[in-house]
């Protein structure tokens, strides 16, 4: 019975005990002034009826206790039974009709108003209930309390120490209770007293508890309470259930919460069920959760234990795909496929588990939870256990952690970890045993993982990592990676502070296959590799290197002077590289890229090597690069030079380079342009088989046309002093072929017309097809033919064919070379030209059957006629001095000839004298003529001209002293010093007589003069 009912019975029992006292006195008036007389002792305001007094039974109506404007007790009747005895008359019975009461709580007492007054001082012993026989209509209780109002509803009947049976109803619109709001609580219990004990039974229901962030909707209850005799001890059962309730972390569905108890002021224990549907938080999900288990109060202090079992856990969307793409960090490493396939059977175990454990929960000075024998087992397989220790979580003491961890099944490694530590923040030592793990074509073995966590919640690991798989495209084997990390407290994992030795057994990346190798990487900041929240980070650092193996199925060599490795973004930079395949080498002075998803990409600087055995040197290229994971290319442009010692070719740049290695080929396309004027060369495609250090390249010219400003002389030195001012246009193509034993090369080149300016003279016309049976050699196959409109050394010759070849050692073998020359032939004699070294180049051309009067109109003298027919040679030398004719000839043809002059020649041109000689010396006969020459075709040239059987010709005037003259046996040696195409002018002087008196007559006059005795002509002119 609660304390308000309590108090209601013994006001009703005070008043009926006044009113059944006055019944002995027999009169009405009496009865009314011992009431009122013991009211008014006690202060008590009232008003009331007496209706009936008889023997052992007293009847009042109308009774209103308190202030009549607001009164503490109304009942319409209130009825008593009396019964006497020696000590006075004794209440036995009440009887009620309808009741209201006011009461109020206040500092946890209640208070009924002035039937406070009424009610008798506590004897200080233990409290018992009357023998004292009820019957309540309806009592009906208005409570005021600080937390809000309630009504309550009392009725029933018999003796209250043993027999009573009746109904409580309790309701509240709102009550606010420790941080608590409940609304619309509504309570209706079975209230029964047997034996001095009562019992509440009946349901209790609320339409929502709301508790500082926690809110239960459709609460219902069933309570069953069962006191003793001194309300000290207590037992019973309780079963609440709620249709949801939500909190801050957490939305639990059709909580159902049973429990048995037993207990007193001291201590209540019991057992305890507590089952959930549903639960959901933002991390995790569950379907039906229960817990069984014991619990207790005592001394302010409660404790559970039991054990929890969930069904269908999951954590939520976004953890699981955060789980899935956990080895999404690590693509194209070795680990990538063993992470990548354990987050992903992390993940999809993560969306149906179950999870088990033995729970204890302490409260009082500290909070501690024991979590002990725990298993999570997924539907996919996965089961993880701890066992042999416990996990305790205090407060405010912190984590303490013992016992073994055992993990596998569903595609994850198989794991035992055993964690020590002496007390909640004392160092944790570890040892992690897991077993090696294998799948998607990657494979790693870790030795004992041993680990400890210092006081100040630093964790340090060490292990040695084996490990295989794919890397960047290729694969690696036994890759040994020692591991020293450290976990600090702001959760930042710390690999290898200090430089680590790592090695493998072998790499492979599309063709490159790399041999057992080791390095040294050292680390560019706190680690080689920090994790942090928010990412990965870290780098290496690496000294000199070399790695071999093979490329294609040949030898592969690697050097670097040095690399680094960034981790944040998979950037990478390598200094001095040197790579050598086979016969092929490939350098770059920077080598800088990034680590995609699939392969690598970048730029590199200071590119350059040879290809095969092709005697052509890359070097200063730069561009970019890309590997996608089996090909490799690069485009850019670099510089292309001649190997050779004495270079044959001018370095060219080669640009628009497109290069591709892919697998065992490697192919190359660009355009060679000279760097100077930038103009294109030549179209240059390749192929190379690495396996068999083989292949081939094509160049194609489709055009190089030479003009002022860009001469052969910036494509190759080897025309340098040989040939100048060059016009006109070349094209071919070639074709290069190489094997490790050696390279072939052919190509074929012409020109339709080209002109330009030899040593020995002006050449126009050149056109003709060369052959090369090694175009890198400058060979060509024999008989090659070109053709020259002309070539003009001071005398012209036109309409030129050479037959030559080209020989090794940069030499020309020319085999025949003639010239259509003044009505006969000039020819070269077979010979062979050194271009490859400084030694003096000899040709000796033939002149056979030169008509001497063809020979003259060639230079336009239309005054000059003459006769006669030569032959002559005429050796040239060419060396670095330039050219020039050593001990040349030309003979006239015995039978001699005629030289005639057709023009006219006044007296006053030469005097009377003069005159007289050219009229008589104007048409000569020579029986013999001989001309020799020596000297530079650039420079002076000293040409001897020797006849003899001078006559006179047809149409000269003869008289006595030129009949007497020519009887004489005269003979004429001439020397001529004049450039070489000054002769043209000395042979005007042979056949012109005005020259040739001019410059010579005097002498001959004085000569005979001296030899007859003639007297020398007067100073002055003589008719």
């Amino acid at each position: 019975m609660s304390d308000a009912a309590r108090r209601m019975a013994v006001a009703v029992s005070v008043l009926a005990l006044a009113a059944g006292g006055g019944l002995w006195l027999s009169r009405v008036p009496i009865a009314t002034r011992v009431i009122d007389k013991e009211l008014s002792a006690k202060g008590v305001p009232a008003r009331y009826h007496i209706a009936d007094l008889g023997l052992g039974r007293q009847r009042l109506t109308d009774v209103v206790i308190g202030d009549p404007a607001r009164p503490d007790l109304v009942a319409d009747w209130v009825e008593t039974q009396t019964d006497l005895t020696l000590s006075g008359p004794k209440l036995i019975g009440v009887r009620a009709g309808h009741v209201r009461i006011a009461a109020r709580l206040r500092d946890g007492k209640l208070s009924l108003g002035a039937i406070d007054r009424l009610l008798p001082e506590s004897s200080g012993g233990p409290f018992a209930l009357p023998a004292l026989n009820v019957d309540v209509t309806e009592a009906r209780i208005a409570l005021d309390t600080p937390y809000g109002a309630a009504g309550l509803r009392l009725s029933g009947r018999g003796r209250l120490n043993d027999g009573f049976r009746g109904r409580l109803a309790a309701t509240a619109p709102g009550l606010a209770v420790a941080g608590c709001r409940i609304d619309a609580l509504q309570a209706d219990m079975a209230l029964r007293i047997t034996a001095t004990a009562p019992r509440v039974a009946g349901p209790a229901r609320a339409a929502a508890i709301a508790c500082d962030g926690a809110a239960a909707r459709a609460l219902a209850g069933d309570l069953d309470l069962g006191l003793s005799p001194q309300f000290d001890r207590w037992f019973g059962r309780t079963q609440l259930t709620a249709a949801r309730v939500e909190t801050a972390a957490a939305t639990l569905s059709n909580v159902n919460l049973a429990t048995r108890f037993r207990g007193d002021a001291d201590r209540t224990t019991g057992i305890a069920t507590a089952m959930v549907d549903g639960v959901r938080t933002v991390a995790v999900t569950s379907g039906a959760t229960d817990w069984h288990g014991q619990w207790r109060l005592a001394n302010g202090r409660a404790t559970l234990s039991g054990r929890l079992t969930a069904q269908h856990v999951a954590l939520a969307a976004t953890r699981q795909r955060a789980i899935a793409t956990l080895g999404d960090g690590a693509a194209g490493l070795p680990v990538t496929p063993l992470l990548a396939g354990a987050a992903r059977d992390a993940a999809r175990a993560s969306r149906d588990m179950q999870v088990a454990a033995e729970l204890a929960l302490a409260t009082g000075d500290r909070t501690l939870l024991t979590i002990e024998r725990a298993t999570v087992t997924a539907a996919t397989g996965v089961r993880a256990t701890l066992d042999d220790g416990a996990v305790t979580i205090g407060h405010p003491a912190g984590v303490q952690l013992a016992g073994r961890i055992t993990l596998g099944g569903g595609g994850l490694p198989g794991a035992t970890i055993r964690l020590a530590q002496a007390a909640p923040g004392a160092a944790i030592n570890g040892t992690a045993d897991i077993a090696p793990y294998a799948r998607d074509g990657a494979a790693l073995a870790l030795a004992p993982v041993l680990f400890r966590t210092g006081g100040g919640g630093a964790t340090r690991i060490t292990t040695e990592a084996v490990v295989s798989g794919p890397l960047a495209g290729g694969r690696v084997e036994r890759l040994r990676v020692p591991v020293a990390a450290l976990w600090d407290r702001r959760g930042q994992l710390t690999v290898n502070r200090d430089c680590t030795p790592i090695g493998f057994e072998r790499l492979s990346i599309s063709s490159l296959t790399l041999d057992r190798g080791a390095l040294r990487l050292c680390p560019t900041g706190a680690g080689l590799v920090a994790v942090t929240p928010g990412g990965v980070s870290g780098g290496a650092r690496l000294g000199a290197t070399r790695l071999e193996g093979t490329l294609g199925g040949s030898a592969f060599r690697f050097d670097a002077g040095g690399a680094t490795l960034a981790l944040a973004d998979r950037g990478f930079v390598l200094t001095d590289v040197a790579t050598v395949i086979g016969t092929t080498r490939i350098v770059a002075a920077r080598l800088a890229g990034t680590v995609t998803g699939g392969g690598a990409r970048g730029t590199f600087a200071g590119g350059g090597g040879q290809v095969g055995t092709v005697p052509l040197l890359m070097s200063a290229g730069e561009g970019n690069w890309r590997f996608d994971g089996r090909r490799l290319v690069l485009d850019g442009a670099m510089r292309v030079a001649d190997t050779a010692a004495a270079p044959r070719f001018q370095p060219m740049a080669a640009r628009d380079i497109a290069f591709a290695l892919d697998g065992d080929s490697i192919r190359a396309t660009g355009q060679l342009v000279e760097p100077t004027t930038s103009t294109p060369v030549a179209r240059v495609a390749m192929d190379h088989r690495l396996s068999t250090g083989s292949g081939a390249a094509k160049l194609t010219v489709p055009g190089i046309t030479f003009a002022k400003g860009f001469q052969p002389e910036l494509l190759t030195r080897l025309t340098f002093g040989v040939i100048a001012d060059v016009a006109g246009t070349m094209r071919g193509q070639g074709d290069i072929r190489w094997t490790p034993q050696g390279v072939d090369s052919t190509g074929t080149f012409s020109t339709e017309a080209m002109n330009l300016a030899a040593a020995f003279g002006p050449v126009t016309g050149l056109a003709g097809t060369i052959r090369f049976t090694d175009l890198l050699g400058l060979v060509s196959a024999p008989d090659q033919v070109a053709t020259v409109t002309s070539i003009n050394p001071g005398i012209a010759v036109t309409d030129g064919r050479i037959v030559y070849r080209l020989l090794p050692d940069l030499k020309v073998q020319v085999e025949t070379a003639r010239w259509p020359f003044a009505g006969g032939t000039l020819t070269l004699d077979p010979t062979t030209l050194d271009f490859g070294s400084d030694a003096a180049r000899r040709m000796t051309f033939r002149v056979d059957g030169m008509d001497a009067g063809k020979f003259l109109q060639q230079f336009d003298f239309s005054n000059l006629n003459a006769t006669g027919t030569f032959d002559g040679v005429l050796p040239m030398i060419f060396d670095d001095q330039g050219g020039r004719i050593a001990d040349g000839r030309l003979t006239a043809r015995e039978g001699g000839g005629s030289i005639a002059y057709l023009g006219e020649l006044t007296e006053k041109d030469l005097g009377f004298w003069g005159n007289l000689a050219f009229q008589s010396l104007r048409s000569l006969t020579y029986r013999s003529l001989d001309v020799q020459m020596n000297g530079p075709l650039a420079g002076e040239m000293v040409t001897g001209v020797s006849f003899t059987g001078i006559k006179q010709g047809e149409g000269a005037k003869s008289n006595f002293l030129l009949r007497r003259l020519t009887r004489l046996p005269i003979r004429f040696n001439i020397t001529i010093r004049a450039p070489f195409r000054g002769l043209i002018d000395s042979a005007a002087s042979f056949y012109d007589p005005q020259r040739l008196v001019k410059r010579n007559l005097q002498a001959l006059i004085d000569e005979q003069n001296r030899k007859t005795g003639v007297q020398p002509p007067a100073s002055e002119n003589v008719p």
